[in-house]
Parts: structure tokens; sequence; C-alpha cells
């Protein structure tokens, strides 16, 4: 049985956010009275592709993850596989993309994609938010947390914690429907709406938008495109427009798949008060 790849990271991950000011943490050290550590809301964006082999169509894949990166969007991505293998190519492909999108790569069987899906998820956007903690950290405190005492580190935590529940998230699941995750479709429909489920229950808000790749599928053949929209951005999955993604005929484009999400984020990318990130990751403005 494959065993999950190992995590993909480069460094932290990435998100083009605003923060705004809710209620603030303190943290004691010493004698000195209490430093105040902001919590504060913001969003996290992420894009979910979920394939079973490699790109073969349009843009490079991992170049085109690395520009979700330095646009403030995560790239995750998780490799289906059956009876066979993905492939070492394809499996080389999958970290490479994760990797330059800041984000986690998994190699899974189906019956592992449902609980596959949320822990990459969540394991991001807690990645994401214990750098802008750390980042805080250094400017409130003047200290990275490595040099926090236990308790301090654990009262950290719990402010990431905290943060992971009320913090916005907008996410794009990119599914391959190409000729081979035919038999796997039942199952990546299903991962897709408990992964749903399991983000509606937070605190924070919450938009997801479905995008299928190829998008030259029966029934499509006066209007065939490399990616189509199975439903835009909205707070709850359409479960009705999932139930009807049929399988495609043609190639893999996963490039122009990432390429298509970025656009959807862009139209929602138009508020007041983004800005540019250092190093390209979400930094926490500190202040009030």
């Amino acid at each position: 049985m494959p065993q999950p790849s190992r995590m993909q990271s480069s460094g932290g991950c990435a998100g083009r956010n605003v923060w705004r000011e809710t209620r603030p943490y303190c943290l004691a050290r010493d004698k000195l009275e209490v430093e105040e550590l902001t919590a504060k809301q913001g969003v996290i964006r992420q894009v979910l592709v979920i394939t079973d082999g490699c790109s073969n169509v349009g843009e490079d894949p991992v170049a085109c993850a690395e520009r979700a990166r330095r646009a403030g969007v995560i790239v995750n991505v998780i490799g289906v596989v059956d009876q066979g293998e993905i492939g070492r190519q394809g499996q080389m492909e999958a970290m490479s993309i994760a990797d330059a999108g800041g984000g986690m790569c998994r190699i899974v069987r189906p019956s592992e994609l449902s609980a596959t899906a949320q822990m990459v998820t969540h394991q991001t956007m807690q990645m994401t938010l214990q750098q802008v903690v750390h980042q805080q950290l250094l400017q409130v405190v003047g200290k990275p947390a490595e040099d926090l005492t236990p308790a301090e580190r654990a009262r950290v935590m719990q402010v990431v914690d905290r943060l992971e529940e009320e913090v916005g998230l907008e996410m794009v699941v990119a599914i391959d429907v190409s000729a081979s995750m035919k038999d796997k479709m039942p199952t990546v429909r299903e991962a897709i709406r408990d992964l749903a489920l399991s983000l509606q229950v937070r605190q924070g808000p919450f938009e997801v938008a479905v995008i299928a790749f190829p998008g030259d599928f029966p029934g499509n053949e006066e209007s065939p495109a490399a990616v189509r929209v199975v439903q835009p951005f909205q707070p709850q999955l359409d479960a009705d427009a999932l139930a009807r993604v049929l399988v495609a005929r043609g190639g893999t484009p996963t490039g122009p798949a990432i390429l298509r999400a970025l656009e959807l984020f862009s139209t929602k990318q138009a508020e007041p008060g983004f800005a540019d990130l250092p190093e390209r990751r979400w930094t926490g403005e500190t202040g009030t």
C-alpha cells in the first residue's frame, strides 16, 4: 500500500490578506508588564488540486503554482492512486507543484482522500497562522518563538488555534476529470462534500469554488475548454452541480486549472486594503 508522500513546504504558507484588530492576547515575561499580541481577522486563500497523473496540456503547472504563491495563494496537491501507481513522474510533479505553491502534497488511495483533504487544508492554515503570530512576536515582543518559555509557547499556540477557527478561508477545489479518474469520481465527490462540511462548522467565513479540468466533456462539443467552472465562490458547496461533473476527454491541463483558480481569486481581491507581503508571505500588521 503506498504511503502518503512527505509534506511539501517552501518555508511557510502564502496569503494576501487584510487584518483588522479584534481582541488582544497577552504575553508576560519575568517582571515586565504584559505585551500585547493582537489577534486579528484575515483571509487565507488555497487551491486544492486533486489528480491522478501528470499534466500534459498547457502551461507548466509548477510555474503556475509559483505564480499563485507570489499572488498570495497556497497550492496543495493530492495525488490519487488506485490499483496502479501514479508513477514516479506524476509523483514528482505533484510534489513540485505543492512545493512551488507553498503548500503540501500527499499521494493516497481513494479511501484516504476525504481525511487527507481535510488534513492538508487545516495543516496549511495552521502553518500560515503560526508564521503570522511568530512575525507579530518579533514586532511586538522583540523575540522569536524559539526564545519563548514553554508556557509562553503554549499560549501562542492557543492564539493559533483560535485564529484557525476565526480566520476567513477562500478555497478553489480543482478536480482532474480526465478519463483515468472515472472510477474515482464518486469518492472525489464525497471527499469534497466532507471537506466543505468540515470547514463550514468553523466560526470564520468560508467560500468555496470548484473547477474541473479538462473541460472538453460529452455534450460540450460546441464550446470546449481546458477548464470549466463547476461552481463560483459561494458559502456552501453546490452538491447538485458537483454531482453533474462528468469525466472528460482529452489531456490533463493542470497548469491552466491553477491559472483559472487565480482568475477566480482576482475577482475577490479588488477590495481595498490588500497589500504586498514581505517575501510573498502573509504578515499580520501590528498596531491599532
